[in-house]
């Protein structure tokens, strides 16, 4: 069972700057890990694999935590996430915000499906973006996402620039694999890997859209 967002990860550049940008933003850094190992299992969701990379994640109150990962050289393509208030832009600025994402999908019925599987609920409005919230179990707090259709057919990765992917809480990353599988999407292998000193299970789900999700349970 799926039961909070954890972070949406930023493929940075430059951790120092784009850190910058996310405290001067309101947020505030909870823990970094320097030259943490990277888990085979992110093999397939990296343009090129290293053997390690460095995270620091920073927490705002009622909002997506963001987690600012470099994996050493990025490449052009841009992301599927974008802030709701930026077009076309995916990298901070001084007037980012982020309370709400845009998703980009070519196919807004298959992808809204792909996401009410992870725990999301529509409004069921009708509407040219329309609207998924989830609401996490204990703390109640509502995080929201806007679906847009694209022609996109691209792969996204890990090491795309700017925001890339989300990851997921889950009660068993075993369970939440083979559910996911009997629906039909496409999931990696689960892997392990100690952060801020807790040993977490792990793997990778993607959507209809190629959307790159992480799915975490503490081992």
């Amino acid at each position: 069972m799926i039961i909070n967002i954890d972070h949406i990860g930023l493929s940075s550049n430059d951790l120092i700057k784009d850190g910058t940008h996310l405290a001067a933003l309101g947020y505030e850094k909870v823990f970094e890990e320097i030259e943490l190992e990277n888990m085979a299992v992110k093999r397939p969701y990296l343009q090129e694999y290293t053997s390690t990379h460095d995270i620091i994640l920073y927490r705002k109150n009622e909002v997506f935590d963001i987690e600012l990962l470099q994996h050493g050289e990025l490449g052009n393509e841009p992301g599927f996430i974008f802030p709701f208030n930026q077009k076309n832009e995916n990298q901070l600025n001084e007037n980012t915000q982020l309370d709400t994402f845009i998703i980009h999908t070519n196919d807004i019925e298959k992808s809204t499906k792909f996401f009410q599987t992870l725990g999301f609920k529509s409004n069921g409005e009708i509407s040219e973006l329309p609207r998924l919230t989830f609401t996490a179990l204990i703390e109640k707090t509502a995080y929201h996402i806007l679906l847009k259709k694209t022609k996109t057919t691209a792969k996204y990765y890990m090491d795309t620039p700017g925001f890339n992917s989300i990851a997921l809480v889950s009660t068993n990353a075993e369970k939440e694999q083979r559910k996911l599988q009997k629906k039909g999407y496409t999931t990696g292998d689960i892997g392990q890997i100690t952060v801020n000193n807790r040993l977490l299970n792990v793997f990778f789900v993607t959507g209809p859209s190629n959307e790159l999700i992480e799915i975490i349970s503490y081992a």
